[in-house]
């Protein structure tokens, strides 16, 4: 007796099934990566709060680190001051029961609970006047140099968003006023000051559809 021969519907069925099942078991393995707690970047180094830029901005951190891809920044570009560096992003973790900074490595750190690219908020960039590694890298060592009306360029990804340099100053180390946040989209680059006791504040508004 001859074999039967399968009819080419259910060859199909059962090849449709087979993919679904592979791509749904592969999903599981991403997400369950992707939703474990992360650890430190290899880009940041944890200092104390003694040494920290800025203060803890409040908890949100772990919601904002595994935002999609591309939304948060990646580069900031002062042309005016010599600006052109990485962005990763630095938030608040405990070390041996304290409770320290990370403060980025050859690059501005994004306090990840601030704003995002172009949204309203403020979006927090912080940065090395100066170094004691010779690895590391002072990324604000030149903010000095911006001035009012200077164009501060935030990528993201292949997207750029361009603010314009509204004020400039120098606070105390312990002042919170330049975290706050409001409707307007800005960016606060914040750096130590040459004797390393404030703090230089440089603060951009978004440029609508620049």
């Amino acid at each position: 007796m001859t074999p039967r021969r399968p009819r080419r519907g259910w060859i199909f069925l059962s090849t449709v099934v087979a993919a679904v099942v592979v791509s749904a078991a592969g999903w599981l393995v991403w997400y369950g990566t992707a939703a474990s707690p992360s650890t430190p970047a290899p880009t940041a180094q944890a200092v104390t709060l003694a040494a920290l830029q800025v203060p803890y901005l409040g908890p949100g951190a772990e919601l904002v680190a595994r935002a999609p891809a591309g939304s948060l920044p990646t580069r900031v570009v002062v042309e005016s001051a010599g600006i052109d560096v990485p962005v990763t992003g630095v938030g608040a973790v405990q070390d041996r029961g304290k409770l320290v900074w990370e403060t980025a490595w050859r690059a501005a750190g994004h306090h990840i609970d601030s704003a995002r690219p172009g949204q309203p908020g403020n979006m927090v960039l912080t940065g090395h006047v100066s170094v004691a590694d010779r690895d590391n890298l002072p990324v604000f060592a030149t903010l000095t140099r911006a001035e009012p009306g200077d164009t501060v360029s935030v990528y993201s990804g292949d997207d750029v968003f361009i603010y314009r340099v509204t004020t400039i100053s120098v606070v105390a180390a312990d002042d919170l006023r330049v975290l706050r946040s409001s409707h307007a989209a800005t960016v606060t680059l914040i750096t130590c000051t040459a004797d390393l006791k404030k703090r230089l504040v440089v603060v951009a508004t978004l440029v609508p559809g620049a």
